[in-house]
């Protein structure tokens, strides 16, 4: 059998995740609607909004404001929450918070930063707010004052020589294994495949590693249609099975660099 020739687009994998770019956009819209069953409820040209098949979750992605991502639900005790995020935050890490939306752990913890701490971040003690800092001293994540019976909203940022790459904001009542999903991702090491344009992003090359790859075109679509098919069969195997916890996530190619 004759080797498979080259991809057409060269990939290269690009570390660490937060500078990697956002990614394809479609890994995870496509998977809502062909996979799980979502249903897209978009009013408007230039954007796409997306319910959950019983109408209680949300996923935006907003394209009028920058390919900013949304996420919204409301909580079991009927609170509201929202999620922004900037466009430059992978799509990988967007990907698992909405995993952790659509099916929640049934206990909670309140160690949102131990993932960080873990992964080598550095606690940031000079005020009052719970922060932690990223090895590279990029990124910054910060837990903003709220009432002490109400879970406090965070806030995260990415700035790379005094460009805000990309933010990260979630509200009051966001449920905290939310924010840990995304905590558990940003604390994750290894590299995410990005088209070889475009990498590293501009001003990001001292701080960005990057390496070679047969990874190309075909293997991404290969990936994501395994996955929606993945999710069919979840669907199609009946309410118990479609409650099971998600696996961790692991890297989706995305090659939609932004």
């Amino acid at each position: 059998m004759s080797p498979r020739p080259p991809s057409a687009v060269p990939y290269v994998l690009a570390a660490p995740g937060h500078l990697a770019g956002g990614g394809d956009w479609e890994h995870l819209t496509e998977l809502l609607l062909r996979g799980h069953g979502w249903h897209n409820v978009s009013t408007i040209d230039q954007h796409t909004a997306l319910a959950s098949p019983d109408g209680r979750l949300h996923v935006v992605h907003q394209r009028r404001a920058g390919w900013t991502w949304n996420l919204r639900a409301t909580t079991p005790d009927g609170r509201q929450w929202e999620a922004l995020l900037g466009a430059h935050l992978p799509v990988e890490y967007v990907t698992a918070m909405v995993d952790t939306m659509r099916h929640p752990p049934t206990t909670s913890s309140s160690t949102f930063l131990d993932p960080l701490f873990e992964a080598g971040w550095i606690p940031d003690g000079t005020g009052p707010a719970s922060t932690a800092v990223s090895p590279d001293g990029l990124v910054r994540i910060t837990e903003e004052s709220a009432r002490h019976d109400v879970p406090r909203p965070w806030h995260a940022e990415c700035t790379v020589n005094g460009y805000r790459w990309w933010t990260a904001a979630f509200s009051t009542h966001t449920p905290p294994a939310v924010v840990t999903a995304f905590t558990r991702s940003l604390a994750r090491e290894d590299p995410l495949p990005r088209m070889a344009i475009g990498m590293p992003m501009y001003g990001c090359g001292p701080h960005t590693r990057l390496a070679r790859t047969s990874y190309g075109w075909d293997d991404e679509q290969a990936l994501l249609e395994a996955r929606i098919a993945d999710a069919r069969t979840m669907r199609a195997s009946g309410p118990k099975a479609a409650a099971a916890p998600p696996k961790p996530a692991s890297p989706t190619p995305a090659g939609r660099h932004r």
